[in-house]
This record gives C-alpha cells, sequence and structure tokens, in this order.
C-alpha cells in the first residue's frame, strides 16, 4: 500500500493517514498521466481495509476528476469546498487577541475540545489521537486556545502541511458555544494565522471550507486571503 501512495505522490497526488482513513487531495494543478492514477486509486480502493483503512477519501478540482473515470464510479461525491490562499509576504501583527499553547493531552485541554465540538470527551480524545497520527512531529504545538476576556473561549489547530514547502493549514478551528455568533470567528482565524507566520514558519496559507459555508469565507476574505478559481470535488469510499 505504502508502495501504492509514493506511486500517487509522483503523479502529483498528496496523501495523509489517520488510523482509519486515507486522504487523497490534488488542489488546482493537474495530475501528471490520469489514466495511470485512476488504475492506482481503484488499487488503493481494493487493499486499504486489508491494512485497517475503512475509509479514502478524496479532493480534486472538477477538471481533474473528469479525467478519472474509475474513480468516479468507484467513489461517492459528498460535497464541494471553495480554496482560499494567502502569502506570508508581510507579518501578521498581533493585535486584539490573546492566546495559550496547550498540551493536547492535557485533561483541560480534552474539556474544552468536547465543550466546542459538543461532544464528550471520549470522543474528543480520540479526535485528539488521530491528529496525533496525522501530524506526529507537530501535534504537541498545535492545540492553541483562544482568550476571551481571560477564558479560553475557542481553539485553533495551525500545522504545516506535510511534504509541501511551508504551506500553512489549521486542521481545525472552533469558537466555545458561548462565545458564537457575536464576531469572534474572524479573530480566531487570524490566531490561526498569526501563529502559522510566527511559530510555524508557513510560506504560505492554504484554506478550504464547503462550498455553502458563507459565513467561513467571508472570514477568510476579511483576513487577506485570496479565493482561489477552482473548487474541489469531495468523495468518500467506505469500506463494506
Amino acid at each position: 500500500m505504502y508502495s501504492l501512495l509514493n506511486r500517487l505522490n509522483h503523479y502529483g497526488i498528496h496523501s495523509i493517514k489517520n488510523d482509519t482513513t486515507i486522504m487523497l487531495e490534488v488542489f488546482q494543478q493537474d495530475v501528471r498521466n490520469s489514466d495511470s492514477v485512476d488504475l492506482l486509486i481503484e488499487e488503493l480502493l481494493v487493499v486499504a481495509p486489508t491494512y485497517g483503512y475503512k475509509r479514502v477519501t478524496f479532493e480534486c478540482p472538477a477538471h481533474v476528476l473528469e479525467k478519472l473515470h474509475r474513480t468516479r464510479e468507484l467513489m461517492n461525491t459528498v460535497g464541494e469546498r471553495v480554496l482560499y490562499t494567502k502569502a506570508f509576504s508581510k507579518e501578521i501583527e498581533k493585535v486584539n487577541f490573546d492566546y495559550v499553547v496547550w498540551s493536547p493531552t492535557d485533561h483541560k485541554s480534552i474539556h474544552l475540545l468536547a465543550e466546542v465540538m459538543n461532544v464528550d470527551k471520549s470522543r474528543a480524545k480520540k479526535y485528539l489521537n488521530s491528529m496525533e497520527i496525522e501530524l506526529p512531529t507537530q501535534y504537541s504545538e498545535m492545540f492553541t486556545a483562544y482568550l476571551v476576556n481571560g477564558e479560553p473561549g475557542g481553539i485553533v489547530f495551525p500545522h504545516i502541511e506535510p511534504d509541501t514547502d511551508q504551506e500553512g493549514r489549521l486542521f481545525w478551528l472552533g469558537m466555545h458555544p458561548k462565545y458564537k455568533g457575536v464576531g469572534h470567528g474572524a479573530t480566531l482565524h487570524k490566531l490561526g494565522l498569526y501563529r502559522l507566520q510566527k511559530d510555524c514558519k508557513a510560506k504560505t496559507y492554504m484554506g478550504a471550507t464547503n462550498k455553502e459555508n458563507g459565513p467561513m469565507r467571508k472570514i477568510m476574505l476579511s483576513n487577506g486571503c485570496k479565493r482561489l478559481k477552482n473548487n474541489v470535488i469531495s468523495l468518500a469510499y467506505i469500506a463494506t
């Protein structure tokens, strides 16, 4: 299977794994040799369950997917996302936000994430475990708690996407229910960008959100991100 992922990477398909899912993606650029990519993805869908991976996801622009006939047949389309990018050519000033970086294994981190996600603590811990599997070398420095009047009011997880030229991403971000709807979302997102530039040494930022998520799209634009031309189609395959 690892040979398959390496060969897909050779053709321009990036991959990352957690304990149950293999995630494939290609943003904007075309892929080299669509026929070979199509065959490799089909083979991956066959062998992934034998290695314990129950789910394979794939995100790519529509013009790429049009050339992947077997991939379209075997995987289900589950959504469409809009892409935004930002080059860190100017320093982002730390204004109007305070934050702390916590260990993701700390009880208070798990408790806060459970409240923000509105899930029980076991689900929150499982989410953090998944993040550790995907980003083992960055995991310990990602848990960023945004402070509102000295109280944790939101979370953002900045990181560098593996196998890229210092491309920064936000693994996830969310506000505590008591602080939602009062204008903190843009500040939380800006905090993530600030940490990407300052602490992760990112050169650029790549963000994606569902096509229907108007508030998040406005937030990215308000923080100086530029919308890319091509949306990406989200696909999923679940082993039976």
